[in-house]
């Protein structure tokens, strides 16, 4: 008998000794740190510029406030203040004087921080002027004097008196403006080298920490 299948096994052996064939593969394209830098430079928008003027704000509970940033040296609202610290001789401060309009408000506004930073992130941070008279007052010593906050020493009657008057300034700049009233609040800053321009205004008008971005009043 013939043996057949002798060429078929062989046809298979062959078969498996042939190199298999591959498809061409493409390499993932990756971006460069150069690349990466590029993308991110264009996706950081340049911060807004707000020039130091006069802001407004209507607030989430129906309050309306505008004030400018800062306030003019010669507000007749800070005429007592700046007279106080003259004579004690306390450091200077910048200002803002707050026009609250809250009768159509529904909650109370104290103006209790404005936060304002310039281009390049630093904060300036406004807050009752009553943490800025502390620091104005004279200090009692135990020999029936005062020290001023310039080192001078005062009596005990010139000392007494101008403790009196920064009590009486604390508890004058306490109020703020209740609900369908209306009130001008100030507040007070350390710094005193404010910039021209701002990238951003925020206001927290009840002290609950959620603040809201002012916008400058149009021309």
């Amino acid at each position: 008998m013939k043996r057949l299948f002798a060429p078929f096994v062989l046809l298979l052996f062959a078969a498996g000794c042939a190199a298999p064939s591959t498809a061409p593969t493409t390499a993932p394209a990756t971006s460069t740190p150069a690349d990466a830098g590029t993308a991110s430079a264009e996706a950081t928008p340049a911060p807004t510029v707000l020039p130091a003027a006069k802001f407004t704000l209507n607030t989430q509970t129906g309050a309306k406030i505008t004030f400018e940033l800062p306030a003019p040296a010669a507000d007749p609202a800070l005429e007592t203040l700046e007279a106080f610290r003259k004579k004690t001789g306390g450091k200077p401060v910048s200002y803002v004087v707050a026009d609250v309009d809250n009768r159509a408000g529904t909650e109370p506004v104290k103006m209790y921080q404005i936060n304002a930073f310039d281009k390049d992130g630093r904060e300036y941070t406004f807050g009752a002027v009553s943490e800025v008279l502390d620091t104005w007052k004279p200090t009692y010593r135990n020999d029936f004097e005062y020290k001023l906050p310039d080192g001078r020493i005062v009596d005990n009657a010139t000392g007494s008196a101008l403790s009196n008057e920064a009590s009486e300034l604390h508890d004058a700049n306490l109020d703020g403006a209740d609900v369908a009233k209306q009130a001008k609040i100030v507040l007070a800053s350390i710094d005193v080298d404010l910039p021209d321009k701002f990238s951003r205004v925020s206001i927290q008008p009840s002290g609950s920490g959620q603040g809201e971005d002012a916008t400058p009043v149009p021309g």
